[in-house]
């Protein structure tokens, strides 16, 4: 006879295993370090434990250029702070064309599908 997995059982490992939630420290230490950027799109899954955040800031013009790698180092710093490092992504780009530079735009993506590149 197999041991045979009970329903709960099954749905508490699974439960377990779902990914890394993300924590209050690293969405509010987020709020706090982009708070003078714009906000384009975020989103959160994972009910009732958020595990994935993807959300995009964008800093107007090219003078901010000093802020945006600040940003950058500070969201690096607090993935490390808060222990999902392994499971973040960050990129970094401009929107225009030399020398007239639009916006500068940050994408983070935190959760169990995303590894450091």
């Amino acid at each position: 006879m197999t041991n045979a997995k009970r329903g709960s059982e099954a749905l508490m490992e699974a439960w377990r295993d779902a990914g890394q939630p993300i924590s209050d420290e690293f969405v509010s230490g987020l709020a706090d370090i982009t708070s003078e950027l714009v906000l384009e799109r975020i989103l959160i899954r994972g009910i009732p434990r958020p595990d994935v955040l993807q959300a995009t800031f964008r800093a107007d013009g090219d003078s901010q250029g000093t802020q945006i790698g600040s940003v950058v180092q500070q969201v690096v710093d607090l993935a490390h702070r808060t222990n999902v490092v392994q499971h973040t992504a960050l990129t970094w780009q401009t929107r225009g064309l030399p020398p007239l530079i639009d916006a500068q735009v940050i994408e983070v993506s935190v959760g169990a599908g995303y590894r450091a590149r």
